[in-house]
């Protein structure tokens, strides 16, 4: 998601720079996050004001599923997609350059693993079998590639593979409050490729306009682009509160009448000792290509609440939180004519030791309204089997190691 203050990854100047632990909202990797709850402490010797910032960190991850699927597999979600098994869910490298003293900006990380797998697993070839150069065998283990410049008086522009600002918290899990990510989460763009301007409005406003090639696409399954609208604004250092709006066409149909719209809002409030996050998602698709042109809709709310238990050092937090996905029609989920509802409730509890490693257990339960059942159990492995569960218990452990070190020269 955007920054609060602007969409850059880091402030301009000063220790307002690195990620150090503080109360209040800020970004981390393009995304609203509390900065207490994200790496990068400074080492000692290390330059507040250096531009260049490498990291990396290993998520290992092991999901108990109390339906048992003969596929391993969770389904509907990216980011915890293996049950059953230790999984080295996602491996990540970056290094960027921070805005600092200079206007360049620029990121790149390569990632690998099962949840990389998962993310790119519908991207399209335009063209289909006669398309070259795309798909996820293509792009999968890019995970972010974007460069940009911030001019003096704050406004950015910026190109490339970057986080799309919908929705609260990271692809990458370290970055997040909980280990799974919610049903609307997994319904909106992880991220965009394109183009994006953001201009600053006073100290409190900003807005961003992206040109984009679709919904969480490397590639353009047509012929035409798709645009965001981004409003952000920052009361206080203590809350955010994100307007998103999205539209385009994500079909062969261009007429307006086919194009998907997405309305995204996110309300955040993080102090030193807890913080809340409320989502609320609304979206829309006529599927022109289907006999009776259906309307299909689809809307999702959150809210998430932390805090901390004990300590800075060997950190101990909690999490809890309820959530609910409308799909009418199954666009998102289910690809069929009926209304499906799906709920869930997740506690998780943190503990962040050295600021180096992060050890989560999560559990989380799941229960779909479907008539046919929605998860995957026992032999019931495809979308259309019979004996699919309609609930469904989840244990989720993860073992994170992470980095982040600055270094380079600053200018001036």
């Amino acid at each position: 998601m955007q920054s609060p203050v602007s969409p850059a990854t880091r402030e301009a100047e000063g220790p307002s720079a690195v990620p150090a632990p503080q109360a209040g909202v800020t970004e981390v990797g393009g995304n609203l996050v509390a900065p207490e709850d994200a790496p990068g402490a400074l080492e000692e010797g290390e330059d507040p004001e250096a531009p260049w910032a490498v990291g990396g960190f290993v998520d290992t991850q092991y999901v108990v599923n109390s339906n048992s699927p003969d596929n391993h597999i969770f389904r509907g979600t990216q980011v915890s997609s293996r049950t059953g098994e230790f999984s080295p869910n996602l491996l990540v490298a970056y290094i960027r350059r921070d805005p600092i003293k200079s206007p360049w900006m620029f990121e790149l990380a390569l990632q690998a693993g099962a949840a990389a797998d998962a993310l790119y697993y519908t991207e399209p070839v335009a063209g289909g079998k006669d398309g070259r150069y795309a798909g996820v065998e293509t792009w999968k283990h890019i995970g972010r590639a974007w460069t940009g410049v911030k001019l003096r008086g704050g406004t950015e522009i910026a190109a490339g593979l970057m986080l799309a600002p919908t929705h609260f918290g990271s692809f990458w899990t370290k970055d997040n409050w909980h280990s799974s990510i919610t049903w609307g989460y997994s319904s909106v763009p992880f991220y965009l490729t394109g183009a994006r301007v953001y201009q600053p409005i006073g100290k409190k406003v900003g807005l961003g306009l992206w040109i984009v090639n679709g919904y969480g696409t490397m590639g353009d399954g047509n012929k035409a682009p798709s645009g965001l609208i981004n409003l952000v604004i920052t009361p206080n250092a203590s809350w955010a509160v994100v307007q998103n709006v999205y539209a385009g066409p994500e079909e062969a149909d261009l007429q307006p009448a086919a194009w998907r719209l997405l309305s995204d809002t996110q309300v955040v409030y993080n102090s030193d000792r807890w913080g809340m996050a409320f989502v609320g998602d609304y979206g829309r698709e006529r599927l022109t290509r289907k006999d009776g042109q259906p309307l299909t809709q689809w809307a999702n709310g959150m809210v998430s609440v932390r805090w901390h238990v004990l300590g800075k050092k060997h950190r101990w937090g909690m999490a809890a939180r309820p959530e609910f996905f409308w799909d009418r029609g199954g666009r998102i989920f289910n690809e069929s004519d009926r209304d499906d509802w799906l709920v869930a409730g997740t506690y998780t509890n943190d503990i962040r030791l050295w600021d180096a490693v992060l050890l989560r257990a999560e559990y989380r339960y799941d229960h779909s309204f479907s008539q046919s059942g929605f998860f995957y159990r026992g032999a019931a492995t495809s979308d259309t089997s019979t004996g699919l569960a309609h609930g469904q218990h989840s244990l989720i452990f993860n073992v994170i190691g992470y980095f982040e070190r600055r270094f380079g020269k600053r200018r001036g």
